[in-house]
């Protein structure tokens, strides 16, 4: 009967040495792959950010290149604009008037 009690205790030895390596084992992997998936996901993100950012500066340039074309435009039609500087004074006199 000890015989048999004894083997029991080394199976159950056996088996509680096993099942500690596959917990160990299993921790390795699940810690391997959280670390990988964690290197994964900074690389995309860092891919994306640099996207991003090319097309933000993209976009700047392009808006830049409008508004000053914008700016010269409107300051070329306000250059050819006739000024009425007789009617104007006219006016600041009349206006002058009124408040006197």
């Amino acid at each position: 009967m000890s015989d048999i009690l004894e083997k029991l205790l080394g199976v159950e030895k056996s088996a509680s040495i096993l099942i500690t390596e596959a917990e160990t084992e299993a921790n390795r992997r699940k810690t391997t792959a959280k670390l990988d998936a964690q290197k994964r996901y900074t690389q995309l993100v860092a891919e994306k950010a640099a996207e991003l950012d090319l097309r933000l500066e993209k976009a700047r340039k392009r808006l830049s290149g409008e508004r000053d074309e914008q700016i010269r435009d409107y300051s070329e039609s306000l250059r050819k604009r006739k000024l009425d500087t007789e009617n104007f004074h006219r006016a600041v006199i009349a206006g002058i008037g009124k408040v006197q």
